[in-house]
């Protein structure tokens, strides 16, 4: 039963976003083999502006990852499983960092959660900028400005917006990673600028 319930989430969110006006400061038409970034709790309303854009994402090697998966795919993104952590192998995160890899040569874009898939939350870790460093392609940040949401209790106080509710998606400029860049020092600069967004939308 609760599978089924699952499997059906997917036309739920189709039918939330009917009700929903999102609108974008970047025209995304063009774009080819970029990689957004974005906070764990904002994923929701992200994944409605990308849906059936033919983008993939990344969905951690657990239970939690399962039912995102099935989100995913039910809203036409493609589905990488693993974490976006360079260094958890055990996690699948290599592997998933080397078919990420491959997706982007073949230019589709790419949405990644840079503080899952357990946090802290806000807090980028470095797998993207490791991956854009590797691949070339650059850096996109996304902050999700919601006019009404539900918020969880969970650890990113994840995002629900309710029905009628507006998005605005403000974007950073692309970030590129040198090849003998400090991925330390990006990471924080990613950071600052995701956080730039959300300080500039609530002042």
């Amino acid at each position: 039963m609760k599978d089924n319930l699952i499997k059906l989430l997917p036309y739920g969110i189709r039918l939330l976003r009917k009700t929903i006006k999102i609108t974008c400061d970047r025209d995304d038409s063009k774009d080819r083999a970029i990689i957004y970034a974005l906070w764990h709790s904002q994923a929701l309303a992200v994944a409605m502006y990308g849906i059936d854009k033919n983008i993939y994402s990344m969905a951690s090697q657990n239970k939690d990852g399962d039912i995102a998966a099935i989100l995913l795919q039910g809203l036409g993104f493609g589905v990488v499983r693993g974490s976006s952590n360079k260094d958890n192998k055990d996690k699948g995160g290599a592997k998933a960092l080397i078919q990420i890899k491959k997706i982007l040569e073949k230019g589709y874009n790419v949405a990644i959660t840079v503080d899952g898939p357990t946090g802290p939350p806000k807090k980028v870790k470095q797998g993207v900028v490791y991956l854009a460093q590797k691949t070339k392609r650059p850096i996109v940040g996304i902050y999700a400005n919601i006019s009404n949401y539900i918020s969880l209790n969970s650890w990113d106080r994840f995002q629900i917006p309710t029905p009628f509710s507006s998005i605005k998606l403000n974007t950073t400029e692309e970030i590129y990673i040198e090849e003998n860049a400090d991925l330390e020092e990006y990471t924080k600069l990613l950071e600052e600028k995701m956080i730039e967004l959300e300080l500039k939308e609530n002042t």
